[in-house]
C-alpha cells in the first residue's frame, strides 16, 4: 500500500505571513499523523522562511510516523539534519534555482555524509533520465520525482504525456534500487491516476491538503487524502 506524506511548510507560510507565533506547524503535524498520515515533511530553507530550526527540533520529537527533511546540500543545513537525524533527508536545489544535475558531485558528498550519519537519503528531482541517473550516482535511498508540470498541465493529451513520463521515470528508479516517491502540486484530483499507475510507494502532499482543511478541517482533509491513496488501484 502507497503512503501518504503531509507537507506541513503551507501552516509555517501561514505563520511567516502575520510575523507571529500561529498557525504552528507543529501542530499540525501532530493532527495530520492521528487523522493518517503515514509521515510528516518539511523544508528546511537556506532564508528559513517556513519552517524554522525550532519546529524541526520539536517536529523530531513528536513526529510518531516518519519525519523527512527536504534541504539543499548547503554546508549548515546539512548540519543541522545531521544533529536532528530525521528518519529521511531529501535534497533538493538550492533555493537559487541550480539542479541535481549541475552540482551532481555536491549533491552527492552530501548524500554520503548523511549516510555516515545513519540517515536515509533521497533526491527531489525532475522527471528526467539525466536527473535519475544522477540520484543513483549519489546511491540515493530514494527520489522524489517532482509532479509540477503534470499538476500544470492544461490539456488531457499534455496530462497524458507528463503521466508517461513520470511512470518511465519511477520505473527506472526502481530498476536502480531507488524507491519511487513524488509530489509538487498534487491535490484530491490528479493523484489518483498517479495512484493508478500502482508504482509510487509515497506521495507527498501539501498545499491541497491544508486549503480543504480551511473549509473542513485537517483532520477530514487529511483522512480524505489518505482514503485516495491507501486504496487499491483496482477497487477505484
Amino acid at each position: 500500500m502507497p503512503l501518504i506524506s503531509i507537507k506541513i511548510d503551507p501552516v509555517a507560510l501561514l505563520r511567516y505571513r502575520k510575523y507571529i507565533k500561529e498557525p504552528d506547524p507543529t501542530h499540525a503535524a501532530v493532527l495530520a499523523e492521528l487523522a493518517g498520515a503515514d509521515g510528516i515533511n518539511c523544508h528546511l530553507r537556506e532564508d528559513r522562511r517556513h519552517i524554522r530550526d525550532r519546529d524541526l527540533y520539536i517536529l523530531k520529537e513528536t513526529v510518531k510516523s516518519k519525519l523527512t527533511l527536504q534541504i539543499a546540500p548547503d554546508s549548515e543545513l546539512v548540519e543541522r539534519a545531521v544533529e536532528v537525524k530525521p528518519h529521511t533527508v531529501t535534497l533538493k536545489p538550492f533555493l537559487s534555482g541550480t539542479s541535481v544535475i549541475e552540482k551532481d558531485d555536491l549533491f552527492a558528498a552530501t548524500a554520503e555524509e548523511l549516510r555516515g550519519a545513519g540517515v536515509r537519503v533521497g533526491y527531489f528531482i525532475s522527471p528526467e533520465v539525466d536527473a535519475v541517473k544522477a540520484a543513483a550516482r549519489g546511491r540515493a535511498d530514494m527520489i522524489e520525482l517532482d509532479t509540477s508540470d503534470y499538476a500544470r498541465a492544461e490539456t488531457k493529451e499534455d496530462m497524458e504525456s507528463e503521466l508517461d513520463r513520470l511512470e518511465q521515470m519511477a520505473q527506472m528508479a526502481s530498476k536502480l534500487g531507488m524507491a519511487p516517491h513524488c509530489g509538487c502540486g498534487l491535490n484530491y484530483r490528479n493523484i489518483r491516476p498517479l495512484c493508478d499507475l500502482d508504482i509510487f510507494e509515497e506521495f507527498t502532499v501539501g498545499h491541497a491538503v491544508i486549503s480543504r482543511a480551511v473549509m473542513v478541517g485537517l483532520d477530514r482533509a487529511v483522512r480524505e487524502i489518505a482514503g485516495i491513496v491507501h486504496t487499491v488501484p483496482g477497487n477505484r
